[in-house]
């Protein structure tokens, strides 16, 4: 088994240690009193899977009333960082907490700002300069991110909650719960060999598609096949396929569909009908009962059903299964870089 995968079935019982961390050293208490606190602009920023990682908990606010934004460092630092002042809380996300875009924009950031830093480092750039620290307290990766990803998710998720409701130690307790399902759905990782294999054949481009808290899985997904098996892949708004993209689908086509029990269900599941009605293949991602019968186009991943803002931490596990599984059939070592590094300390 190569370091990767290590990574990735090491993830439920490294995400149990950052709960654990955040349990005894009192953090929790100190995100509940962001509860009620008068900023005017919320923003969530980072850059790769640093991004994505905040999309749910963006969505989360939201639905609980608390406009945000989540954006990539890049685009913050050269086109919209005129909106920050004393009156944002800036959440910047890194577990390097030293990417080159990150570290430019708080070189130029008025001291007014104030600044929550989460962080796999927290001797970094990014936590000096974090009026609040949030460790992802996790063990350093061999290959690209996986667990840093998780954590990250999870600790966002925990100040959003903190945010929104007061309440980081209920969604504690929620997250603790996944990381059960986290387990089972990588023990089951060989019953989908079949599916694997038939999907994958002669596959020359992969599209993710989702709606909702599945977006972020989507854009990160997408990703790890670029990142870890230098493999072509494009992310989908599933709502926005409609509207251009799906003049693409015919024979020769694949795409995984992200269809977590929740408002978008129902479209995600006819979007791979109709993708399989053209003459594509699609795999759906799915912790809901439905009445899809898989067949030789078709194939179905069935997960245990959780709470939709938290189904991240599990749909993206079987990407990071099918991105090892194609890293094999290329014969190349999945997760090792060959133009860039883990840690982007430089925009050129």
């Amino acid at each position: 088994m190569g370091n990767y995968m290590e990574d990735v079935l090491s993830q439920p019982d490294e995400i149990g240690q950052c709960l654990e961390y955040y349990e005894k050293s009192g953090l929790l208490e100190k995100i509940n009193q962001l509860y009620g606190m008068p900023f005017e602009k919320l923003i969530f920023s980072g850059m790769g899977s640093s991004h994505f990682c905040a999309v749910g908990a963006g969505i989360f606010l939201k639905q609980h009333g608390i406009d945000n934004q989540v954006i990539s460092t890049g685009e913050l630092l050269y086109y919209e960082k005129e909106i920050l002042n004393k009156k944002t809380l800036l959440i910047l996300i890194s577990q390097s907490g030293e990417s080159a875009e990150i570290v430019n924009l708080l070189e130029q950031l008025s001291e007014e700002v104030t600044i929550i830093a989460i962080t796999n480092e927290t001797e970094s750039t990014l936590a000096s300069k974090g009026e609040l620290v949030l460790p992802l307290h996790v063990g350093e990766e061999e290959a690209v991110t996986t667990r840093t990803y998780m954590a990250s998710i999870c600790v966002s998720m925990l100040l959003a909650s903190a945010i929104a409701e007061g309440n980081a130690f209920g969604m504690m307790q929620r997250i603790k719960r996944c990381l059960f399902l986290m387990e089972k759905t990588l023990s089951e990782q060989y019953t989908w060999n079949e599916i694997m294999q038939k999907f994958l054949k002669d596959c020359p481009v992969m599209s993710i598609m989702g709606r909702g808290y599945s977006l972020g899985s989507v854009q990160a997904g997408a990703l790890f096949f670029r990142e870890i098996v230098k493999f072509p892949a494009m992310a989908f708004d599933e709502a926005e396929f409609k509207h251009g993209p799906l003049e693409m689908v015919e024979p020769g086509f694949h795409a995984v569909i992200f269809a977590p029990a929740g408002p978008g269900f129902v479209m995600n599941i006819k979007m791979a009908e109709n993708i399989v009605s053209k003459g594509g293949m699609s795999v759906l991602i799915t912790d809901e009962d439905c009445r899809v019968e898989a067949h030789e186009r078709l194939f179905l991943i069935r997960l245990e059903k959780t709470e939709e803002y938290l189904v991240p931490l599990i749909q993206i596990l079987p990407i990071q299964l099918m991105a090892d599984y194609l890293a094999k059939q290329k014969g190349i070592p999945a997760g090792t870089f060959r133009w860039g590094s883990k840690v982007m300390d430089s925009e050129i």
